[in-house]
């Protein structure tokens, strides 16, 4: 398994500014922490920058494409009205796999306490993916919004080296379970039955089926089954 990680922006390029705090920089630690996390579990890293260096969209392309990896992370934060907060993934429209990726990253992070907003695919007036990146990228690529650098909470926390580490953690969590998943969709005993409950609507979200499972995530199954129970019986 090879992962490329893009950290966006990066030398005369850097990108947003809000409350002091230069996205640049942001992706570029946040990057650096993911790279850690992927190697220290035997994961080949190749990155498009590991400086703060400025990458032409050209050369960026190239730099991904010739990386040979399976999946490409690029990291970013996300702006706009200073009330909007929260974390996106974005992936290409033809890609399941940079779904199954994007909506796993968006999982884990949502799981630090930021605001989960959406896993969702852009397209461009001919309709073709609007980001470079994920429209010239050969491998599933998903872009990773990590939170609102125009949003003071948001900004807060990305100012923080341990919260940046946090959600380094989280994005290599979400790479370790979409390998998971893909893995046992070949062949895992318990494939129909999670199917089944995903079906009715008691899981939204893939999960590595073996695994465990939290208080909190056992409520949710729970209390939606005995809502459905309920509304069959007029209880």
């Amino acid at each position: 398994m090879k992962i490329c990680i893009d950290p966006g922006h990066g030398g005369d390029d850097p990108g947003l500014q809000a409350f002091g705090i230069v996205e640049k920089n942001v992706n570029l630690d946040i990057a650096i922490k993911l790279k850690q996390f992927l190697e220290h579990e035997g994961i080949e890293v190749v990155m498009t920058r590991e400086m703060d260096e400025t990458v032409e969209p050209a050369e960026r392309i190239s730099r991904i494409n010739k990386s040979g990896a399976d999946y490409t992370i690029s990291i970013h934060c996300n702006g706009g009205p200073v009330s909007s907060k929260g974390t996106e993934t974005v992936y290409g429209h033809n890609s399941l796999e940079g779904k199954e990726l994007a909506e796993c990253i968006l999982k884990e992070i949502s799981n630090l306490g930021i605001a989960r907003r959406r896993a969702y695919n852009k397209l461009n007036a001919k309709r073709e993916d609007y980001s470079f990146v994920i429209r010239e990228s050969k491998m599933p690529t998903v872009i990773v919004e990590t939170a609102f650098l125009t949003n003071p909470s948001d900004n807060h926390l990305l100012s923080q080296n341990p919260f940046r580490k946090k959600i380094a953690n989280a994005i290599a969590t979400g790479i370790f379970n979409t390998v998971q998943i893909k893995r046992q969709k070949s062949g895992h005993w318990a494939v129909p039955f999670f199917e089944t409950i995903r079906d009715e609507g008691l899981v939204q979200d893939q999960y590595p089926l073996d695994k465990g499972v939290t208080w909190g995530e056992l409520s949710m199954v729970l209390s939606r089954l005995i809502e459905r129970v309920k509304k069959q019986t007029n209880i």
